[in-house]
């Protein structure tokens, strides 16, 4: 389930067909999924970028567009609350660089597909889903919504949802049984200093 979250959401950031734009001030949630796959397409476009490179590229949109640091407390879910001041700070960095690493492999899969927003829908004063689909070229279609949190001008995701699966569920999923192994949030660490080359 995971992998494939992964996969569809890395899709979902190439398709976007939307013109590239710098930040905008008062930038609306739709405007802000929009103005990423933009910059997502054009990482993809630099054929001849090494593979450092679009790493690079990737994770500087990945700090764009999402609050990373609340990501990450919502992942690590209860255990957030039992962790150590110095534990949280090493999370959000490995959890950055784990995300990155993780999409950055897949730099080559926009083959085509379009996106479409479809609405949006207001959850309170600071959040908003935007929904949107993906269309493939076989015909074949995915509902995508992106949760949108708004702090004065400068809109971040926090969640997006494929097909109704959430992130930030899912990897909390994968993340509390890693942990549940020795109730100590240093496996989970042990576990991504690993994977993203720091152990």
């Amino acid at each position: 389930m995971l992998q494939r979250f992964r996969q569809g959401l890395f899709v979902i950031l190439l398709s976007v067909s939307a013109a590239f734009s710098g930040a905008l001030a008062d930038e609306k949630p739709s405007e802000l999924i929009q103005r990423l796959g933009g910059e997502a397409i054009m990482i993809a476009a630099k054929r001849d970028a090494t593979n450092a490179q679009r790493i690079a590229g990737f994770e500087t949109l990945f700090e764009k567009g999402f609050d990373v640091p609340l990501v990450a407390r919502i992942v690590l879910g209860r255990y957030w609350r039992v962790a150590t001041p110095a534990q949280q700070e090493e999370f959000v960095s490995l959890f950055h660089k784990y995300i990155v690493n993780a999409y950055a492999q897949r730099l080559n899969a926009y083959d085509g597909q379009k996106f479409e927003i479809t609405g949006t829908q207001p959850l309170n004063e600071t959040e908003t889903v935007v929904k949107s689909v993906i269309r493939e070229p076989s015909g074949n279609a995915l509902k995508v919504e992106w949760r949108v949190l708004k702090r004065g001008d400068d809109p971040r995701i926090i969640d997006v949802m494929v097909e109704g699966v959430s992130m930030a569920i899912t990897q909390r999923s994968e993340f509390s049984s890693i942990i549940s192994k020795t109730g100590n949030v240093e496996t989970l660490l042990e576990r991504l200093r690993a994977q993203v080359g720091k152990g």
